[in-house]
């Protein structure tokens, strides 16, 4: 389908125009993780920056996982600001459900579709475009303005931005940092429009779970309860049962104390309370017509989601041996040792005794305060796209490669501006790992001339 450009957000249509392009192209580029060679895209943008007569470098931190660096030298030690985004995307799952091939990069109805359009592709072009308008334009900023386009954000950043802040952080070191993880505008009925910033994560533990059993041949099968696979069985059934319990933080009240809620008072009280937050999220799905729990609960729940399964290898052969993969999210202040106490509520003791227990990932969550100088900047530059935004804190249920720059004391939040559409919270939530994931025009420009709207106060 051929571009609308009577249909572009107004941001020059010219430079409307090869923005899409450029998002078109970065979604082809086959980056799934694992195994990720990201180092394809990185080259393309290497390439890209090149010609623009724009200083690069990509580096690969192992064979075939790629980040791309440009900075942009400020006039002056004032603070500098980090363009952070991923090149890697999760599997494209059933295929037969998409509506596009999911690394065709189509136009389609005022979308572009693919997988990557939006996690994280969809901030990739922005902002890659935002540093590629400053450089045309001449802007000197007074502190330093980097871009980095990096690998393995879906598998914890190891082979990104962890990477690169162990190894290289002289090159990626900024004072502020902007990426992925929040900025959607609340689809709810406000005084003035609300964008969630992401200034904290749950913590990330993921976790292998192993059951043993009697090995044999599957046309004598012994006792099923000395199975593998059937111990395995009621470990998922427990853990998909458990309902766990609410768990009221400090940051939940900011979040909640920041909104403009209708019948405020009573509203913010719901949602603040262990005893009636069930009655608020009720509340809110008839008010919405929406099924929000997935959105809502993880905010206030210690999540613990089975995602993988390994047993046998052949028709005919009894496993001795099951293992799952666990994906937990703990609040902040939760650990592994909480973890373990939780399986153990969860399965019983009897069953907890007989499973293995063996840890993947250990990424406690960190948290960046508002009221700082780059929360007043997001605010006053969305505030001036959207006349009246204000920023609503919250947690993020997922991480983000905002973890390894918190952890050196650098201000991290996760903002790429967008508005709902003609999509449900569900739809657009479920979309970045889902099927049919794609990124309206709209929004793409919104978010562009947001970064370089940004940037400009640098």
């Amino acid at each position: 389908m051929d571009i609308d450009e009577t249909k572009i957000y107004d941001f020059e249509k010219d430079f409307a125009v090869e923005t899409i392009k450029i998002l078109q192209e970065l979604v082809k580029i086959d980056t799934t993780n694992p195994p990720g060679n990201e180092v394809k895209a990185a080259e393309w943008i290497y390439d890209l920056l090149s010609k623009e007569g724009i200083d690069a470098e990509v580096i690969e931190s192992a064979p075939g996982r790629g980040n791309v660096i440009s900075r942009l030298k400020g006039k002056s030690s004032a603070p500098s600001l980090l363009l952070l985004s991923h090149l890697d995307v999760v599997p494209s799952q059933d295929l037969e459900k998409w509506e596009v091939p999911p690394f065709s990069g189509e136009l389609k109805d005022g979308y572009i579709w693919g997988r990557g359009s939006l996690d994280d592709k969809g901030t990739t072009a922005p902002q890659l475009m935002t540093y590629i308008r400053l450089y045309r334009e001449g802007f000197k900023p007074q502190g330093d303005i980097v871009f980095a386009a990096t690998a393995d954000e879906e598998s914890g950043g190891y082979f990104g931005p962890g990477w690169l802040v162990k190894n290289k952080f002289d090159m990626i070191k900024a004072d502020n940092v902007i990426t992925e993880g929040g900025g959607q505008l609340l689809p709810i009925k406000t005084k003035t429009p609300n964008y969630v910033i992401q200034i904290s994560e749950k913590g990330m533990f993921w976790t292998k779970i192993r059951t043993r059993g009697d090995a044999g041949h599957g046309s004598m099968p012994g006792p099923s309860e000395n199975m593998a696979i059937v111990k395995m069985m009621k470990v998922v059934e427990k853990i998909a049962k458990y309902k766990p319990p609410i768990i009221v933080q400090d940051l939940i009240k900011e979040t909640v104390k920041a909104m403009d809620l209708p019948a405020a008072a009573l509203t913010k009280r719901i949602f603040t309370s262990k005893r009636l937050i069930k009655l608020g999220v009720w509340i809110a799905k008839k008010v919405m017509k929406e099924e929000i729990d997935n959105i809502l609960y993880p905010l206030v729940q210690n999540k613990i989601t089975p995602t993988v399964l390994r047993a046998g290898e052949k028709e005919n052969n009894i496993p001795g041996l099951c293992e799952a993969t666990l994906d937990a999210r703990l609040l902040s202040g939760f650990d592994r040792t909480d973890l373990y106490k939780e399986l153990e509520k969860i399965l019983g003791k009897k069953l907890f005794k007989e499973v293995e227990l063996e840890s993947i990932l250990d990424q406690p969550g960190g948290l960046t305060p508002t009221g700082t100088d780059f929360y007043l900047k997001i605010e006053e530059t969305i505030g001036n796209l959207d006349p009246g935004a204000k920023l609503v804190p919250f947690l993020s249920p997922g991480s983000t490669d905002m973890l390894h720059f918190r952890r050196k004391g650098i201000k991290a939040y996760g903002f790429v501006p967008m508005k709902m559409g003609d999509l449900s919270a569900k739809d657009l939530s479920a979309m970045p790992h889902g099927y049919n994931e794609r990124l309206s025009i709209d929004n793409l420009m919104f978010a562009t001339r947001f970064f370089y709207d940004l940037a400009l106060k640098y």
